[in-house]
């Protein structure tokens, strides 16, 4: 990281891949097909086939790493239009977004996923390779059996950081799009501490087209991340019920370790996507505590304004189009799965 003024540019290996070009580009692209279809021969050659549960859940994953790796390799004829979009808010506001503020909340943010990240490694990634070290323990001599188990373990372990990774592209998009509404918010605090006889309305609307240029750049990114947030939501959700259930059947520290993980990343992508919804709402409090100063008539028509352009406004992720992703959106996505999850006698019942 490079000082304030990068920490508000997404990071991470996805994000590293939109810059490639060439044979780079497809080097890395037929590394994840390639890594990924071994992931899944290896997942159908020693899955248990004879429970239900093994089956969708089976399912799940593949469809669901299937439908990562497509969208990544689609992304070679988009990704300049992220590229964009991530440069869009300062271009057109002449605002730095490397501000102390936002360095501080992405600071926060980055280390609870290198927390999350770290253990995902723990789990998965060294136990890819677990069986290397097992072989040499066994047979020290036979290294060509070794090798040969290691490279495959870590072409394995390509395929398996692709959900850790997939999720940190859609936090780091997330925090683009904070960085854009705590820059509003900052500039909306600014005119507060402004004498109320030296507020115009040029500043006024200065900071009302930062914030309707917020809103469209939230509405860009969402468009772009529209399926990308519908492959979390539809398939990460399912597949930690189907988990759960699995979990619930048959007790073991490594299914329960890999839960905690799964409804960790739920619950950390998830708020950070309502929180580019708040932070626009927030707007509202802002701008209200500016009415109540003695301002001249046009400024407070101004203000006013403001004030409706923020209530007509729905800004923030949504799902597919048709739900914007908001509290309310969590808390019946949670019935819905304690729905689920009350019935789960009568479906263990039914799998044995």
């Amino acid at each position: 990281m490079d000082g304030h003024f990068s920490s508000s540019k997404p990071i991470g290996v996805f994000t590293w891949m939109m810059r490639l070009e060439g044979k780079k580009l497809t080097f890395m692209h037929l590394l994840l097909i390639s890594a990924s279809i071994y992931l899944m021969y290896c997942d159908t050659s020693t899955a248990e086939t004879s429970n239900v549960f093994e089956k969708f859940h089976l399912i799940f994953r593949h469809a669901n790493l299937i439908s990562k790796i497509l969208w990544i390799v689609t992304l070679r004829s988009k990704r300049w239009q992220y590229i964009d979009l991530i440069d869009l808010f300062e271009n057109q506001t002449r605002c730095n977004l490397g501000n102390a503020r936002v360095y501080r909340h992405f600071t926060k943010i980055r280390r609870l996923y290198s927390c999350l990240f770290i253990m995902y490694i723990v789990q998965c990634i060294l136990m890819a390779v677990f069986d290397s070290f097992i072989t040499i323990i066994h047979d020290p001599n036979d290294y060509v059996h070794f090798w040969k188990i290691l490279t495959f373990g870590l072409i394995k372990a390509v395929s398996l950081v692709v959900h850790p990774l997939y999720f940190q592209f859609l936090v780091e998009s997330c925090l683009h799009i904070h960085a854009c509404w705590l820059t509003v918010e900052e500039h909306i605090r600014s005119l507060k501490n402004i004498d109320s006889r030296a507020l115009t309305i040029e500043k006024i609307r200065e900071v009302r087209s930062m914030y309707s240029i917020a809103a469209v750049i939230t509405e860009k990114m969402d468009s772009f991340l529209r399926f990308p947030i519908a492959i979390f939501f539809a398939f990460l959700t399912m597949a930690n019920f189907i988990f759960f259930v699995q979990f619930w059947n048959e007790f073991s520290i490594d299914k329960l370790i890999h839960f905690v993980w799964r409804f960790n990343y739920l619950l950390f992508v998830i708020w950070n996507m309502i929180y580019i919804h708040h932070l626009s709402y927030k707007s509202f409090d802002e701008v209200y505590s500016l009415s109540y100063g003695k301002h001249s008539f046009q400024v407070n028509n101004d203000v006013h304004l403001f004030l409706d352009r923020i209530e007509q406004s729905n800004v923030g992720f949504s799902f597919l189009k048709i739900s914007l992703i908001t509290p309310t959106f969590a808390t019946s996505l949670a019935s819905t799965t304690l729905t689920f999850v009350l019935s789960l006698p009568s479906l263990v019942e039914g799998s044995i």
